[in-house]
C-alpha cells in the first residue's frame, strides 16, 4: 500500500476557486480599479496595467475557450498534481 497519496487541501482548493473565478468574472473589475487609483495616484506604470488588464478581459473574454481555461487553472491549483508527478517519479527509481 502505498499511504504517501496526495491529499487534496482547503487551502489548495479555496485558492483554485479563487483563480477560476478571477480569471472568468474579475478581469474587468480589476482593470478599472487600476484606472482608478492611476488618476488618484498620479503614477504612470499603474496605467500599464489598468491597459493589461483590460485588453487581457477583453480578449480573453472574446475567446471560446475562456470557461474551460479558466477552470482548467483553477484545477491546476486547486489538485495536488506537482505531489502526485514526485510520487510517480519517485516509484519509478
Amino acid at each position: 500500500m502505498n499511504n504517501n497519496r496526495p491529499q487534496l487541501s482547503r487551502r489548495r482548493l479555496i485558492g483554485g476557486v479563487a483563480v477560476a473565478i478571477f480569471l472568468l468574472w474579475c478581469l474587468e473589475p480589476t482593470a478599472w480599479l487600476f484606472y482608478e487609483l492611476y488618476h488618484l495616484s498620479g503614477i504612470g506604470p499603474v496605467y500599464y496595467g489598468y491597459s493589461l488588464f483590460r485588453a487581457g478581459g477583453y480578449f480573453f473574454g472574446q475567446s471560446p475557450l475562456h470557461v474551460p481555461v479558466s477552470f482548467l487553472a483553477g484545477l491546476m491549483i486547486a489538485l495536488p498534481w506537482w505531489q502526485a508527478l514526485k510520487s510517480l517519479i519517485g516509484r519509478s527509481s
